[in-house]
């Protein structure tokens, strides 16, 4: 075999050196069940073998929608080893953005996850005629369906062994003459300004060198336990499956989304790759559930909290602590920390990592205070995986240090350029978009920020995102957003301002879960989300928590009205992205009127609603958003 350079090769090693230790844990019905390399590699084996049999040729585009599961690792394996190209799609996708990438990578076939997805696909069956199988591995609820376009994951199994038998060595022979430089995913971008998604074409050489660049910050070995949350459709997940394979790392996939937080508890791994999403509903719950635990134990926690923040306060201005501070955290490890991390799962985790959108500073001061280094990864879909925090130089206003491989530069206006073997190749069918963002080797992140000595990168916001008030004030909307977000009150937050106006203000998506419970603990009465939004109560809450925030900010670009949104930011109604980060241009958009009347002087503004009550029936309601004022 000629140079590792692609999984195939990486997959056909690893069964053959480590070939009866596990390499993949999937909780299935409440119990862990195990795969090994050798069990990896002939999956993926009959996986493409199977797809040989039902007229693969080489470069074919092959579709995965699901969460992230055995059976679309082993697909996507079994692809790529045979010249095939992965397109990923997000598992919540609408039908209609399913039948736009489809049609836009001209997929041959697809493997879906379950019934929810392949009524997806019969749907849209007609608008996608590129399609010639669709190929399910969760058959409940599909017996009685009889499309021939349909198959099942273990009938495509059963005619790889017979392609096998006919044609022995077919699959080791295509799989060990890949080539880095071959295509291996085209991963579409999740269309932050409203566009349409474009496909980036990525080869084996950017997502492995993209795994190295990785593997300089983050540590494990051969046996260790690593967790991600990245679905197939992000391309985190594909670098955090590119450092597992090259590592021979145990990779553990939880039984469902909906069980994520509880599954890796299980097994606290070395490595843990959440999304901002997951690690701030991990301060929100903690928050909820120390509220809940009675006097004794809020003061305990807030005390030794204080005394944590103080503790990495002067550790991170490189001075000498005080012994006294060293026994009072030593306590509070004792008494707090430690049992947090064990009730949360990360007492072996050495490695909590996140990625994928900004996480505000106070975010990883939290985690640092009870003993946890939360490191930031930076990169993208199109400039690879750029720059990461080293343990031992966590710097949290910035994004972490470039990788030794990576070429970083910034542009006259502030704007991040990436270079190096990480990157893209180009947009799938866009020239015109590929010659935009690629110039002379260098990617143009869109991302404003600024590079230290040390090569920490700092990140600001998206470049059109900056932001500058009439008063001549310059913000960066999301670091404020990130702020508030701290809040375990708080869902989302989109902060509005711009050149024709002179203050800041606010439009917050309030946490139900959090909120309710709050309402029910204070005895206040509520019957929908709607109602619960605008309680003067509810508010008010809200207003003691933006002050927090506003304290931290300087005085000119302080948020001085906001609104409590009746719903929450929803990727269905296109108003967030797949990965959850905010469309900003199609949200000021949409409220567009609300925004208006925030900067009119208006008090509220009248609204019409689609509710849905506890006993299933659906309804709208009029209500009207209330405007208040900060100060």
């Amino acid at each position: 075999m000629t140079a590792i350079d692609t999984y195939a090769k990486y997959l056909i090693r690893n069964s053959q050196i480590w070939g009866d230790q596990p390499a993949i844990r999937r909780k299935k019905f409440g119990i862990w069940q195990t795969y090994t390399w050798k069990d990896l590699y002939r999956e993926a084996k009959l996986a493409g073998l199977g797809l040989l049999a039902l007229g693969f040729k080489p470069e074919d585009k092959v579709a995965v929608i699901g969460d992230d599961e055995p059976e679309g690792l082993w697909a996507e394996c079994g692809a790529q080893a045979i010249g095939g190209i992965v397109v990923a799609l997000w598992s919540d996708s609408i039908a209609k953005e399913v039948a736009y990438i489809i049609n836009h990578s001209e997929a041959r076939f697809v493997f879906a996850e379950d019934q929810e997805q392949v009524d997806k696909l019969l749907e849209i069956q007609e608008q996608t005629p590129t399609v010639q199988k669709v190929i399910y591995w969760d058959p409940k609820g599909l017996r009685k369906y009889d499309d021939p376009i349909l198959m099942s994951y273990d009938q495509l199994t059963k005619l790889g062994m017979e392609y096998d038998r006919s044609n022995p060595g077919i699959f080791e022979k295509k799989a060990t003459a890949r080539k880095d430089n071959d295509t291996a995913i085209i991963c579409y971008t999740s269309g932050t300004t409203g566009s349409l998604p474009k496909g980036a074409v990525i080869t084996h050489r950017s997502i492995l060198k993209s795994a190295q660049t990785m593997q300089e910050f983050i540590e494990v070995d051969v046996g260790e336990d690593v967790f991600s949350t990245f679905a197939a459709a992000s391309i985190f997940h594909h670098w955090f499956i590119g450092l597992s394979f090259m590592k021979g790392a145990i990779i553990n996939m939880p039984e469902e989304p909906e069980t994520i937080m509880h599954d890796y508890r299980e097994i606290s791994p070395r490595f843990m790759l959440l999304g901002p999403r997951q690690w701030q509903s991990l301060v929100s719950t903690t928050q909820i559930k120390v509220n809940d635990g009675g006097f004794l134990k809020k003061f305990t926690y807030d005390l030794f909290l204080k005394i944590g923040y103080r503790v990495m306060d002067l550790h991170h201005a490189g001075g000498h602590i005080p012994f006294y501070w060293k026994m009072l955290y030593k306590m509070g490890d004792l008494l707090v920390y430690r049992p947090l991390r064990d009730k949360l799962g990360l007492v072996k985790t050495k490695y909590p990592a996140t990625g994928s959108a900004f996480l505000s500073p106070d975010f990883f001061k939290f985690y640092q205070a009870i003993g946890l280094n939360l490191i930031q990864c930076y990169g993208s879909t199109e400039a690879g995986f750029v720059s990461c925090h080293p343990q031992d130089d966590i710097n949290i206003d910035s994004v972490g240090c470039i990788g030794s491989k990576v070429k970083a530069r910034l542009s006259e206006d502030q704007e991040i350029m990436i270079s190096g073997d990480g990157i893209f190749s180009c947009y799938f069918k866009d020239p015109e978009k590929t010659e935009e963002a690629l110039k002379n080797g260098w990617f143009h992140t869109g991302d404003a920020g600024h590079i230290d000595k040390k090569s920490h990168i700092y990140y600001q916001d998206r470049v059109k995102n900056l932001e500058q008030l009439s008063n001549g004030f310059k913000y960066a909307p999301a670091y404020i957003e990130g702020k508030l977000q701290f809040s375990p009150y708080i869902m989302d937050a989109m902060v509005i301002g711009g050149k024709n106006r002179n203050y800041i203000s606010a439009i917050i998506a309030m946490d139900f879960a959090s909120i309710a419970k709050w309402a029910e603990r204070e005895h206040i009465s509520y019957t929908t989300f709607v109602g619960l939004s605008q309680r003067d109560e509810v508010a008010e809450l809200i207003k003691e928590d933006i002050e927090k925030v506003n304290k931290t900010l300087p005085q000119e670009t302080r948020i001085k009205k906001f609104v409590l949104l009746h719903k929450e930011f929803d990727p269905d109604d296109a108003e967030l992205t797949r990965t959850r980060k905010l469309r900003r241009s199609y949200l000021q958009e949409t409220y567009r009127d609300l925004i208006e009347a925030i900067y009119e002087g208006k008090t509220e503004m009248p609204v019409v609603a689609d509710v849905r009550y506890r006993d299933g029936r659906t309804g709208q309601i009029k209500t009207d958003i209330k405007i208040r004022s900060v100060e």
